[in-house]
C-alpha cells in the first residue's frame, strides 16, 4: 500500500495520503464481471489502499472506461466520484445520477443497472457486517 513521502520518525501516527496517481498503487485489472454487458469489455482497474484488521472495511481507488452492468458491490457500498459519472437504475426503475464530487451509497442486497457512458475514477468503502 502507499505511504506518504514525508519523512517517518519514531512513534509516527497513522496518518497518510494516497494518491489516485501514485505508482505504488497495487493496481489490478478485471474484466467480465458478472452481469457485464460493455460492448468490448473493457478492462478496469482497482487498488485496495486500505484494509481493517478485522477485514470488515475495505477502500481503494476505483477507474474504468465506459461501463454498462450490474450493480455489484460486497456489504454497505459507498463510492465518492472523482471524475465522471454514473446513472444507477435501481430495481424501481429511479435513475440515480453522481458526478464528480457525489457520494453514491448502496448495499449488496440493492439491485440495478450501473451506466457509465465514459471514464470513471472513484474512491470506494465498502463495510461489511
Amino acid at each position: 500500500m502507499p505511504k506518504d513521502v514525508q519523512e517517518k520518525a519514531a512513534g509516527a501516527s497513522g496518518v497518510q495520503v494516497v494518491k489516485f496517481g501514485d505508482p505504488a498503487n497495487d493496481w489490478k485489472d478485471y474484466g467480465d464481471m458478472p452481469g457485464d454487458r460493455t460492448p468490448g469489455n473493457p478492462v478496469g482497474q482497482h487498488a485496495s489502499v486500505f484494509r481493517s484488521a478485522d477485514g470488515r472495511v475495505t477502500v481503494g481507488l476505483w477507474r474504468r472506461d465506459a461501463d454498462i452492468g450490474d450493480l455489484l458491490g460486497s456489504g454497505q457500498c459507498f463510492d465518492f466520484v472523482i471524475e465522471g459519472d454514473v446513472t444507477v437504475t435501481d430495481s424501481q426503475g429511479r435513475k440515480h445520477r453522481a458526478t464528480s464530487g457525489d457520494l453514491l451509497i448502496y448495499n449488496e442486497s440493492d439491485s440495478g443497472t450501473w451506466e457509465q457512458p465514459g471514464p470513471i475514477r472513484k474512491i470506494f468503502i465498502h463495510v461489511r457486517d
